[in-house]
């Protein structure tokens, strides 16, 4: 990974000259990993995760784990699974939490799309190029010097959907971070979002029919790091993202979990 700074006064002055007027809030963020072996039937046997690191925290999500039911299993033997979870909290003390988003990756199971390889950057630099199911194409942020100079990176949430004119996205949640946990996130919401909100949709757009595989609904995520974060819960800012009528509540309870491999949830 890159790591940049911010290397002029003028810029400085740049960054505070456009002080974000966008509304932004401050979470917390992790992704917690594991394996877990479900039965035949679709029960979890047995599964490892590593530490949250608040013991409140950690025993919702063992409880979480176990009461996952899955739908029978081809073959009639147990699989193993890895999973990722990505949570959530207002602050480091708190300990509630919000399931942003879990993937299920059973082991040795084929996913439906690829990462472009060296044989797909035509059509992934082509824009009007026929959409494919089979290869979902990088992420690409514009050329802006200012955007370069900050240590800053973005994590995106897109919920797309099937509609009779073709997939339709949108962005459900944008979030600054980076090594420095200070007034630069404060100050880069307006750049971020003018920046990688438009990259996040149109790395969206780009790979939507691939990311939804024939679904009525999904959501999705994509990040652009410029530097370097080792925090274990990563301060971030939240920036106001759009809205649509169509994302409910129940939309986003159906599409927190992802399977990967013919795993699915009851």
């Amino acid at each position: 990974m890159m790591q940049t700074s911010i290397r002029t006064a003028a810029l400085g002055l740049f960054l505070s000259a456009i002080a974000a007027t966008a509304s932004a809030q401050t979470e917390y963020s992790r992704r917690v990993t594991g394996s877990m072996e479900v039965s035949a039937a679709g029960q979890v046997l047995t599964y490892t995760m590593q530490p949250a690191g608040a013991p409140a925290i950690d025993q919702s999500l063992g409880n979480l784990v176990e009461s996952w039911r899955f739908r029978p299993l081809p073959g009639g033997r147990p699989v193993q699974v890895e999973f990722t979870l990505t949570l959530m909290r207002a602050s480091l003390e708190e300990r509630s939490f919000t399931l942003k988003r879990v993937e299920f990756f059973p082991q040795g199971a084929q996913p439906a799309a690829r990462g472009a390889g060296a044989d797909d950057q035509a059509y992934c630099r082509q824009a009007d190029a026929a959409p494919r199911t089979d290869v979902i194409c990088p992420a690409v942020l514009p050329s802006d010097p200012a955007l370069a100079a900050m240590p800053v990176n973005a994590e995106a949430y897109i919920a797309l959907r099937k509609t009779d004119s073709g997939a339709e996205a949108v962005l459900d949640g944008l979030y600054l971070y980076g090594p420095q946990n200070g007034k630069l996130l404060n100050r880069a919401v307006n750049v971020g979002k003018q920046h990688f909100a438009p990259a996040a949709l149109a790395w969206a757009n780009k790979n939507a029919l691939a990311l939804l595989q024939g679904r009525e609904y999904f959501q999705t995520r994509v990040e652009f790091v410029q530097a370097n974060n080792t925090l274990p819960w990563r301060r971030q800012e939240k920036v106001q993202a759009d809205t649509a009528d169509w994302l409910t509540e129940a939309v986003r309870a159906k599409t927190v979990y992802v399977s990967q491999g013919g795993l699915e949830l009851q």
